[in-house]
């Protein structure tokens, strides 16, 4: 009995690949007359999303252009990958001197932008950030910190209205 079945094992499987060879080629031909839904990625920029969590950033204040990091240090301590480092300055309370976040042990989870108090360090929607080396995958406060219009465009996009510059009193004669 089972040498019956064994003569219609060969035929069974070209039947069976066959049927697969017609489905992909199905596939295939119903496919060529639809429009393409790729992107021209280098010629045309993907949309994204307002959320999405691409490279980190430090905002700035776009009415006077000081940075608004406090150096309270809560983004380098919620930080699972420890990429980021906060130097505060030795003179000035509640100013950071250095800043340094390692793109590259990055998973961008987005904790540090929760945990900031002054909303200075964004993700921002830019995801290009291909290196030569790991080293220059390493930004520091110069490089991190955006200009005064791409901060006023941030706060703008989420809905914020910046504070206006506190005036400084008027000195008595």
């Amino acid at each position: 009995m089972s040498s019956v079945l064994d003569i219609f094992k060969p035929v069974t499987k070209f039947g069976s690949g066959l049927y697969n060879i017609f489905l992909g080629m199905f596939t295939v031909a119903k496919n060529t007359t639809r429009d393409p839904i790729t992107n021209e990625y280098p010629n045309k920029m993907p949309e994204l999303y307002a959320r999405s969590r691409h490279r980190l950033a430090l905002n700035v204040d776009p009415n006077t252009g000081e940075h608004l990091c406090i150096a309270c240090k809560q983004c380098e301590r919620v930080c699972p990958d420890n990429c980021i480092s906060v130097i505060p300055h030795d003179n000035v309370k509640a100013k950071s001197s250095q800043f340094y976040i390692d793109h590259g042990l990055c998973m961008f989870c987005g904790l540090c932008t929760e945990v900031c108090p002054t909303d200075c360090i964004i993700n921002t929607v830019d995801f290009e950030m291909s290196e030569e080396t790991r080293e220059d995958l390493v930004y520091d406060i110069k490089k991190l910190t955006l200009s005064q219009t791409q901060s006023r465009e941030y706060f703008k996009m989420k809905g914020y209205t910046p504070k206006p510059p506190k005036k400084k009193p008027a000195a008595a004669k």
